[in-house]
This record gives structure tokens, C-alpha cells and sequence, in this order.
């Protein structure tokens, strides 16, 4: 089975993917907070996003929908360290939080 390309989204359920991360042992959450920064779930530490430190991203759109457009990125914690999934949306749907993350993150390369 070949590798999955990253740049390219697909039509693998989320959930399907955040349990993988999971199981490779990254459970931890984060969630984007205003201003391009992120939020771990763990320890409440907020961080810029450049500071993310992965370029794993996986971009999935709806099958149904082409507009559902979500990424998930491994993420490490800052401060506890702990590894685990960024949920954003991006395109024209995303929220202002999430763009502003994803802007962020942009800005690394």
C-alpha cells in the first residue's frame, strides 16, 4: 500500500485519522485561539503557531462536500511537551482563530 501523498487532500474520514495519531501514541489535543496561537488541552499553555515544530499535516475534504476542507497536524506542546492533533479548518470556511493559525504556521517556510 503506498503512502498517502500530504499535500493532497483526501477522502479519509477524520476520525480515522486522529485515531491513527492516537494510537502512535500522540493523544493529545490542542485547539487554535486568537491571534495565530494554539492551545494545548493538557497543560492550558498557549504558543505561536510557528513554534508547532512539524510539518505532518494531513488536509482531508468532505467526499460529499469539497468545501469541508479540514487539516489535522501533529503538534507538540511547548512548555509539557505532550504530542498530539490541531484540528483546523482552512478555505473559505475556516474560522478566524483557525485561519489566523494556519497563517501562522504559513509563515515558517
Amino acid at each position: 500500500m503506498t503512502e498517502p501523498d500530504p499535500t493532497n487532500p483526501t477522502d479519509t474520514a477524520l476520525g480515522e485519522v486522529v485515531g491513527n495519531l492516537d494510537a502512535e501514541g500522540d493523544g493529545g489535543q490542542f485547539r487554535a485561539v486568537d491571534a495565530g496561537r494554539v492551545q494545548c488541552l493538557t497543560c492550558r499553555t498557549e504558543f505561536d503557531a510557528s513554534l508547532l515544530g512539524s510539518d505532518e499535516v494531513t488536509r482531508l475534504e468532505g467526499a460529499s462536500d469539497p468545501s469541508d476542507m479540514v487539516m489535522v497536524v501533529l503538534a507538540r506542546c511547548v512548555s509539557c511537551h505532550t504530542d498530539g492533533t490541531l484540528v483546523l479548518g482552512y478555505g473559505p470556511d475556516a474560522t478566524v482563530e483557525d485561519a489566523g493559525v494556519v497563517l501562522r504556521m504559513s509563515s515558517r517556510y
